[in-house]
């Protein structure tokens, strides 16, 4: 049979997109490379725990995503009010910051500093501007030195694995929706009519069945208009194509080498691997810029703990440099059916390189590791631990280096000569975006690819603040 549509990944972006053709009239064929729906926002069950690949909250400007959302979700549809802190020095300061909790929080001594540090980069400004070329240039120039070393700088570069001056200003801007130190005092004084991204104090969570609730409403909305099929378990091998057209898609699936004819192809899979899959490959130039592209990688430790309850953040950061781990996140504080009575989860994340020494770490090591650490800040007690389970995430975040967009802009742009073939998504367009810009991509995507014409779904992230706190 052949299909309208293949899509590559059945994360939210392809599921978006799929759900929307279909409800079009048209066919279409999900080919995703794991056991299951949902890609990053994907959840999973394990002795009575639901638990999700790190903290998802879903938040949307956009009117359309948030009705498609409420109408899958229907009754599972569940309100939280969000508390997200940042541990340090001890204490716990808010996130995003707010000017009352740093003044009440900071010793007095580098409260001074900061506000000293602060005017006097302002001053060092205006004489000698300081250009927006770097995360670290980006942030001094607006917070001064302090505030970017406590709250900013420190925990980037742990998270990140590389100097600030070497991760593009791009992270900052799209992260940091405050202006400056001055800004976040107004904006703790004087609330905004229309709250940036991440002041947003209130989010929708699937009652039940975790952040994977949400994909697997729409993979069953995708199976119920007949005619489509979604294959997990789907590895593709190679996307052939000749002069503007992609003709074919190869992959395996329970054992047995499949092959797909292609009359429209979407990919949402990772940009990198969908140029290695390119048979014949493209050339060198575009195959350099590939090579200059890289993720950072999450190993997520889950605990489940003997204990009803740590805290009532959502998730905290822990962005001091002897801590392994960068964040922590209570998944029973997004939804009090994701643990048994009397228990609860934490996952614990540590961001690492695929193949170095933290990703091939044994589990009783990794266990071991976050446990300390979460003893280190006053958490949890080892003896509360009831049980582990690891996941490995390859493709966790694109890595915002300094070269980074032109390389991105080599890829896409090749792609773009293969007339039926659409590259969306977090993955396929190598943007960090929350939950909504994924399925209203594939939403912008479904409706050109419906009309002939239309929004460029390529285009959403950069036309508003994709942060999520």
């Amino acid at each position: 049979m052949t299909f309208q549509h293949t899509i590559l990944g059945a994360g939210l972006a392809g599921l978006s997109a799929g759900l929307n053709l279909a409800r079009g009239g048209r066919s279409v064929s999900l080919l995703e490379k794991e056991p299951y729906v949902g890609g990053l926002a994907a959840s999973f069950g394990k002795d009575g725990f639901t638990f999700d690949l790190g903290p998802h909250r879903f938040h949307t400007r956009n009117q359309k995503v948030q009705a498609q959302v409420e109408e899958l979700l229907g009754a599972n549809l569940h309100w939280r009010r969000r508390l997200s802190r940042i541990f340090m020095l001890g204490k716990r300061f808010n996130y995003p910051l707010s000017a009352t909790n740093v003044v009440r929080s900071l010793p007095p001594h580098l409260l001074a500093r900061a506000f000293f540090d602060y005017f006097a980069i302002r001053l060092r400004n205006r004489i000698h501007p300081i250009p927006d070329d770097c995360f670290q240039n980006w942030v001094l120039k607006r917070f001064g030195r302090t505030l970017y070393r406590l709250f900013f700088g420190t925990y980037t570069e742990k998270a990140w694995g590389i100097p600030c001056t070497q991760i593009s200003a791009d992270w900052a801007s799209q992260r940091i929706t405050l202006l400056n130190l001055m800004d976040a005092v107004k904006k703790t004084l004087f609330r905004p009519k229309h709250a940036p991204r991440t002041l947003v104090s209130r989010f929708l969570y699937p009652a039940r069945g975790g952040i994977g609730a949400l994909a697997e409403s729409y993979a069953s909305g995708i199976l119920a208009s007949g005619g489509n099929r979604i294959l997990t378990g789907a590895a593709v091998r190679r996307i052939r194509w000749r002069g503007e057209r992609v003709l074919a898609v190869d992959f395996a699936h329970q054992g047995t080498e499949q092959s797909e004819a292609i009359e429209s192809l979407i990919s949402t899979i990772p940009l990198t691997t969908a140029i290695d899959l390119l048979d014949p490959a493209p050339p060198e130039e575009v195959l350099h810029s590939r090579r200059s592209l890289r993720y950072k990688a999450i190993v997520f430790v889950m605990l489940a703990l003997e204990r009803e309850k740590v805290t009532d953040d959502h998730w905290i950061y822990l962005p001091e440099q002897h801590l392994r781990v960068h964040r922590v996140s209570e998944f029973k504080n997004f939804s009090e059916h994701s643990c048994p009575p009397g228990k609860t989860m934490l996952a614990a994340e540590i961001t690492c390189n695929f193949g170095d020494s933290i990703w091939n770490m044994e589990q009783d090591e990794l266990v071991a590791l976050a446990v300390a650490d979460l003893e280190k800040v006053g958490l949890i007690e080892p003896a509360q631990v009831r049980g582990a389970h690891i996941h490995r995430e390859r493709y966790s975040y694109p890595l915002y280096d300094l070269t980074y967009r032109e390389h991105v802009q080599r890829c896409l742009g090749w792609l773009k000569g293969l007339k039926n073939l659409h590259s969306t998504g977090r993955q396929g367009l190598f943007q960090y975006g929350n939950m909504d810009h994924s399925i209203a991509m594939g939403m912008v995507l479904a409706e050109r690819l419906l009309r002939g014409a239309g929004a460029d779904h390529s285009a959403l992230l950069a036309e508003e603040e994709h942060v999520d706190g």
